[in-house]
């Protein structure tokens, strides 16, 4: 083949290798439409391209070359649709109002004026006293049963704590019952029977005892410095560790002005810091605080000079005037004043 003149591009229609032309010409074919030079040509009355260009056949041909399925989903659509549109045609005015009505109804907000359905009132926290008095004549079985009944009744607890500390006494169990009294009743922190219960439970096993001084320290309010200070006071097995827990800030917070003069009083060093306190257990003490000034204006009758046979003068002789006037004061201002809570006597061990 010569040689393709330069600058030259064969015509796309005259390449002897696409269809439909003739080599070297820009003819059709026979009977065909005539086309550009490097244009398309078309087959006669069709609307095919002889390139794969977009297809259109009439509608009916394509419903009837689609799948049976097919078919079938639009044969539905298009029933659906005309269900629709007959139902709304068909509907009176009548039945479309009470449609609407209906729905306004059910989507409006309630009214304050509509009747509303009563709350049911909870349970009563309180056991029935026959309930009551038959689980004591059973035991303690019958109470803790009781219990698990009503838990927010104080007086169960109660029950239970008494029935533990009979003799011989569960310490733990009736200390469990006693706190859980005081959790719902912080009042019977002020109960003898309670201060019963947890001083003899601090007496007890040493875990029941380390549970009776954190009770004493933070679960009974102003009583509990009280119970302390009676342990560390007396000469029980746990006076040190009360006194420690005693001196504790947090517990002194909670303690009445009466307990505290009379801590400070005891753990006092010396005569001469007792005395700058003197001025105020005169006006707050109590007979916790005449209980440790007693002491210091009493000599020994004997154990100092020569052999330890003479009389040994009083600890604070140099304040013992002071000393004397503060325990009258007090003694006359408790003669007006009821005495405070765990002072009225002194405490029982010593």
């Amino acid at each position: 083949m010569p040689a393709q003149a330069s600058g030259t591009r064969p015509s796309r229609a005259s390449t002897p290798d696409r269809p439909g032309s003739l080599p070297g010409t820009g003819s059709a074919l026979p009977g065909g439409r005539a086309s550009v030079p490097g244009g398309r040509a078309s087959v006669p009355g069709g609307g095919a391209s002889l390139f794969g260009a977009n297809t259109s056949l009439p509608r009916t041909t394509l419903l009837t070359t689609a799948p049976p399925a097919a078919r079938w989903l639009i044969a539905g659509a298009a029933a659906s649709v005309a269900i629709v549109v007959a139902a709304a045609l068909l509907r009176d005015d009548t039945s479309l109002a009470a449609l609407e009505t209906a729905v306004q109804t059910e989507n409006a907000p309630p009214s304050d004026s509509a009747p509303r359905r009563p709350v049911e009132a909870p349970p009563s926290d309180a056991v029935p006293a026959d309930e009551l008095a038959t689980a004591k004549a059973r035991g303690v079985i019958a109470l803790e049963a009781l219990a698990a009944r009503y838990p927010k009744d104080p007086a169960i607890f109660r029950a239970l704590m008494e029935r533990h500390a009979l003799p011989p006494p569960y310490h733990a169990a009736a200390l469990a019952a006693a706190k859980r009294l005081l959790e719902l009743d912080p009042g019977a922190a002020g109960d003898d029977d309670v201060h019963r219960v947890v001083s003899g439970a601090a007496a007890g096993p040493p875990e029941v005892a380390s549970a009776a001084l954190e009770l004493m320290a933070s679960g009974m309010g102003s009583r509990g410095p009280d119970l302390l200070y009676d342990l560390a006071a007396g000469s029980s097995a746990l006076k040190d560790r009360a006194a420690r827990r005693l001196g504790e800030a947090a517990v002194l917070e909670q303690a009445t002005p009466a307990l505290r003069i009379a801590h400070e009083l005891r753990v006092s060093p010396t005569c001469k810091a007792r005395q700058a306190l003197l001025q105020r257990a005169a006006k707050e003490g109590d007979r916790r605080a005449i209980d440790v000034l007693s002491p210091l204006l009493v000599g020994k009758s004997k154990g100092c000079g020569f052999f330890g046979t003479s009389r040994c003068p009083a600890p604070c002789a140099s304040i013992a005037g002071d000393i004397k006037q503060t325990i009258q004061a007090i003694e006359v201002r408790a003669v007006s004043d009821p005495p405070a809570p765990g002072a009225a006597e002194a405490p029982p061990d010593r």
